[in-house]
């Protein structure tokens, strides 16, 4: 790994470390016990977590940048017996601790990257990772997704799910020994642990931006020689509204896996930056599901294809009864492949019913056409998709309707050109409340102590009477937007 900043570890020196710090969890952790990591884009986020893999313990990643509300959430319902974590996170896991039973310690890493975690080792030596006893079907990690019910839920990851997702991405890529790829997502998410994965398979090197930057991006690309990039949500359209420079075609990249080109920027993409962005689609519970052949990449640009199916995986487009649709007719996407998701940690009945007959029932509508390529057409689950970041409306539901001025509380997707979706909540106030004793600022300030940044609404409008609802009393969000009328109505954080 090669950080943007200077920080480097070869694969010696990872193990190295690795083994040491597994060493230290062999001698104070049983198999099957949960290690909270939340270290942020550090080197020793997935020193720790190849540790603790190893041993048999299961790392569950956490977002550094996480609060009281979500990260209280992941810590109980984890079960996490150790947490460990930078220096910036310690007040804020004291304040969690009473509420978790379970944790019974805490480690805190040093600033001294790559060593952070140099101190803590074991008077018994290194753990081998060649000793190490995991099987394919063991849980290897847990990494919280959101869902349309609220709280994330822990997607609970075998070995097989990560040999699989690298064993797909190296097939259909054909990297060559030695070949560098960028990483520009945070270390939470799966997609930065597949990839480094896949450069230890290879030989390669990972370059690690510790945060996407559009004015250091393409340095970066020419200074590590980058083969290759992933791309999630609004990256390549913050590439593309920047202004041209002559760095940005002097580069040796020979493919771009994007989790979702703009269909309307696609051929622009392409002209401006010469090579190809090759549209995938997948999960967290499934893995890759759908690639864009290279061989059509140039053929498909602009058709809003996402790919076709990727080897050994089952597709199927289905109705509401999970009956299979015609040929380019709209329906969702089900999924039956090896090395899926073990289930949703302490929840069956969720597993139970996204596994129905099974299929891994996605949420996401999409059609398919005669030679097999798929077409993503919406969410059907009520997700609000920021950013590249899912995020439950009903979660921040849940922390705006905790406020006692606040009643009840709408939050629904707001389309952005740049982020692809912002937040936006509806707020009814009690009987007395007014919007002059109770701004908008005070509400997503309230939410900012409650939840990561990313969540934070972005518009609050106030809503006079009741919400619509159905018989049950649920909220017909898809009314709102029509009966609320125009929308400058709205209080704009950005704006502001």
């Amino acid at each position: 790994m090669v950080f943007e900043d200077g920080v480097v570890l070869t694969c010696g020196e990872f193990l190295e470390r690795a083994e040491s710090f597994a060493g230290y969890l062999a001698s104070r952790m049983r198999p099957g016990e949960r290690v909270a990591v939340m270290l942020g884009v550090r080197a020793e986020m997935m020193i720790a977590m190849a540790a603790a893999m190893a041993v048999g313990c299961v790392p569950v990643a956490m977002d550094a940048a996480a609060r009281a509300h979500d990260a209280g959430h992941v810590l109980r319902n984890s079960g996490s017996v150790l947490a460990i974590l930078g220096e910036c996170a310690s007040a804020l896991i004291e304040q969690l601790r009473p509420d978790c039973p379970a944790l019974r310690d805490v480690i805190v890493a040093s600033a001294s990257e790559p060593n952070g975690l140099s101190a803590y080792g074991s008077e018994t030596g290194r753990f081998p990772f060649a000793e190490s006893e995991a099987e394919r079907h063991d849980i290897a990690a847990i990494y919280y997704t959101s869902g349309t019910t609220g709280l994330p839920k822990g997607c609970m990851l075998p070995h097989l799910w990560w040999l699989r997702l690298c064993d797909v991405h190296l097939r259909l890529t054909k990297p060559q020994p030695g070949e560098s790829t960028l990483c520009c997502t945070p270390f939470h998410y799966t997609d930065s642990a597949y990839q480094l994965l896949c450069a230890l398979q290879t030989g390669g090197t990972l370059a690690v931006m510790r945060r996407f930057s559009v004015s250091r991006f393409w340095e970066t690309v020419l200074r590590n020689r980058i083969v290759e990039l992933y791309l999630i949500a609004s990256m390549p359209i913050l590439l593309l509204k920047a202004k041209p420079r002559p760095i940005e075609r002097q580069h040796g990249l020979r493919r771009v896996i994007c989790a979702g080109v703009p269909a309307s920027l696609h051929r622009e993409l392409f002209d401006r930056f010469g090579v190809a962005f090759l549209d995938s689609y997948g999960s967290v519970e499934a893995g890759w599901n759908v690639r864009m052949p290279a061989d059509y990449a140039v053929e498909m640009v602009g058709s809003a294809a996402i790919g076709v199916a990727v080897p050994e995986c089952e597709l199927r487009v289905a109705d509401e009864a999970d009956r299979t649709v015609g040929i380019g007719e709209a329906g969702q996407l089900l999924v039956r492949a090896p090395g899926l998701f073990a289930g949703y940690l302490n929840q069956p009945e969720a597993t139970g019913e996204v596994m129905r007959g099974g299929w891994y029932h996605t949420g996401d509508l999409v059609r398919v056409d005669a030679r097999g390529f798929y077409y993503f057409l919406g969410r059907s689950k009520d997700i609000i998709r920021r950013a590249g970041e899912n995020i439950a409306a009903a979660e921040i539901e849940d922390v705006l309707r905790t406020h006692p001025g606040i009643r009840d509380a709408a939050v629904v997707a707001m389309p952005d050109e740049i982020r692809g979706e912002e937040v936006k909540a509806y707020i009814l106030l009690g009987a007395e409340g007014t919007p002059d004793a109770l701004p908008a600022e005070a509400i997503v300030a309230y939410c900012a102590e409650r939840l990561a940044s990313f969540k934070l609404p972005r518009y609050v409008e106030y809503w006079t009477g009741d919400f619509p609802r159905t018989a049950t009393m649920r909220v017909r969000k898809h009314e709102l937007a029509a009966l609320a009328g125009p929308e400058a109505k709205a209080w704009d954080r950005e704006a502001r």
